[in-house]
């Protein structure tokens, strides 16, 4: 079990022994087997998320571990992240923050749809350089959380932050969207 570190053989981090080692979080606990969301973790559905699918051979293979009350990863964004030479694209960064906010309810037995996103932008987000990025639920407000979530350098810089409204997904809600999405997986594999 990983506990917010890369998965072995990731290709998102230039020197892999090294920073397996710097990236363990030996405190954090690891997330329940679904997470909170409504099918497992090992699920063919929840493994080709773009942020933290380890199948999707184009995304993030971002790991999340609670650190208490904190869903936390760390990453190391590569050349391809980019927007300006050497610094990470906006949207890359937004994802990262949707992730964590995404993660921090998941990491509660929360499942919440992201309602509204907002993004500050508080320095330059270096490419090739340790990077970790957390989230946690500020509010319960029964329908609705309010989350928020920080980006943060090797030196504990914030780099950006981010709040949300999610809304808390009901079970049939859930029911619905995990029929929608295995139906639209059923049509990627008959095709």
């Amino acid at each position: 079990m990983h506990y917010g570190h890369f998965p072995e053989g990731c290709a998102n981090t230039p020197e892999p022994p090294k920073l397996y080692a710097l990236c363990t979080l030996p405190y954090a606990l690891p997330m329940s087997d679904n997470a909170g969301r409504p099918w497992s973790r090992n699920d063919d559905l929840a493994r080709w998320c773009y942020a933290c699918g380890d199948l999707n051979p184009m995304g993030l293979h971002l790991e999340f571990s609670m650190d208490g009350d904190w869903a936390v990863a760390q990453f190391v964004a590569q050349q391809h992240h980019q927007g300006y030479p050497g610094y990470v694209h906006g949207g890359v960064v937004t994802t990262l923050l949707d992730e964590a906010i995404g993660w921090a309810t998941y990491g509660r037995g929360v499942w919440a749809l992201t309602g509204k996103l907002e993004t500050r932008f508080r320095g330059i987000v270096p490419t090739l350089e340790l990077l970790t990025v957390r989230g946690h639920i500020e509010k319960d407000r029964g329908r609705t959380l309010e989350v928020i979530a920080e980006l943060r350098d090797n030196d504990g810089k914030l780099l950006a932050e981010a709040r949300a409204v999610m809304f808390r997904a009901t079970g049939e809600q859930a029911k619905l969207i995990e029929a929608a999405a295995r139906e639209m997986a059923d049509r990627q594999h008959s095709h």
